[in-house]
């Protein structure tokens, strides 16, 4: 009896020191949201417009039970970034979502899908490759690009709202970070996103962040020919590192959902073109790799082989746009914006050119 009596004493101290501590944290959280800013001290003041501006930021996006998020219709904002201050505008807005769209008007020729490397990142509508490459053939291209989407919504669009406008041509834009954007996607499929709100909207849980986070170093800047650009070389080697460690699960993974776009174009009645496009990384890795000190084992031209090895296996209408970006590059062509890492005008330019190229070669207009 009498240590059941002292475990019950522990038991309500210990829920006592709990529901104290939640009280506390609690009390917090109200005075750094509700207490006047004249009597907040200034690091919560800063934390809190950290906090605001994160934000903001994402409100570029908004939820979607299928895509996880997507670009709301009827937006049009400026954007400022330290590269470069362009409009994002989207020029078709469905019912409940918008994409960048067209050009020229009239039926569509060609649908592309893509994440930010689709959409334009950092340049103007009329300044996207699928805007140029429409301009240049005389058809309609509809830009279906959404930044930080991979596979998995990329094939999704082309189900739910490419293909159904009856396109001739399906573009598929593969990008070189597209295995995370896959495993992202089916992680996320799975749970709540209980950090992103707690990041939006708790002082004690950035808080806590900022104390147990590791000190990132900053990104050097790297001498190429056509200027500079910024690496984190540790980040970039810890990614190409979990990459081939996953590398056959994550594969297999993306692409079933590239094997569902091309099922769902061909029973569509439209042509499936895939495309490959490298990082800045992939275009100047005899340099990068120098500067940054990798170890010789890294191998960057993995999945850019294994994309190219695909293509070939299904048979299917394959631009590898690497040799390409890579010849003018060692022209001392600037393609790439040195911070941002997307293309500038010049990328998208020659992209384009490319893609018009191989087009015609292959008899596809």
């Amino acid at each position: 009896m009498r240590a059941g009596h002292i475990l019950k004493e522990t038991i309500q101290k210990v829920c006592l020191v709990f529901v104290g501590l939640a009280v506390a944290l609690l009390s917090f959280e109200a005075f750094a949201w509700f207490a006047p800013r004249s009597w907040v001290p200034r690091p919560l003041r800063e934390l809190g417009e950290r906090m605001e501006l994160s934000r903001r930021s994402d409100t570029f996006f908004i939820p979607d039970s299928e895509l996880l998020f997507k670009i709301p219709p009827n937006t049009d904002f400026v954007v400022k970034h330290p590269d470069y201050t362009v409009r994002f505008k989207t020029n078709l807005n469905l019912k409940d979502i918008g994409f960048r769209g067209g050009t020229l008007g009239g039926p569509p020729w060609g649908a592309a899908v893509g994440d930010s490397f689709t959409f334009g990142q950092g340049v103007e509508q009329e300044e996207t490759w699928a805007a140029l490459l429409a301009k240049s053939l005389g058809h309609e291209v509809i830009n279906f690009g959404v930044p930080a989407q991979g596979p998995a919504q990329y094939t999704r669009i082309l189900k739910k709202y490419a293909l159904p406008m009856h396109p001739r041509i399906a573009f598929y834009g593969f990008y070189f970070n597209d295995l995370d954007s896959a495993a992202r996607f089916r992680r996320l499929k799975r749970r709540f996103p209980v950090s992103r709100y707690l990041r939006y909207y708790s002082y004690v849980y950035n808080l806590i962040g900022q104390n147990t986070s590791v000190p990132q170093p900053q990104p050097a800047l790297v001498k190429a020919d056509a200027g500079e650009m910024s690496l984190d070389a540790e980040g970039l080697r810890r990614n190409l590192e979990r990459q081939n460690r996953t590398f056959d699960d994550r594969w297999a993974l993306t692409s079933r959902e590239i094997d569902d776009g091309i099922k769902a174009s061909k029973d569509a009645g439209v042509v499936f073109v895939l495309f490959y496009f490298p990082s800045r990384w992939e275009i100047y890795w005899d340099l990068v790799k120098k500067q940054g000190s990798f170890p010789p084992n890294l191998d960057i031209d993995r999945l850019r082989r294994t994309v190219v090895q695909y293509c070939q296996t299904k048979k299917i209408l394959c631009l590898d746009l690497t040799p390409s970006l890579k010849r003018e590059a060692r022209q001392g062509k600037q393609l790439y914006f040195p911070i941002d890492g997307h293309w500038n005008r010049e990328g998208n330019r020659i992209v384009a050119e490319a893609i018009r190229e191989f087009l015609v070669e292959k008899g596809v207009p």
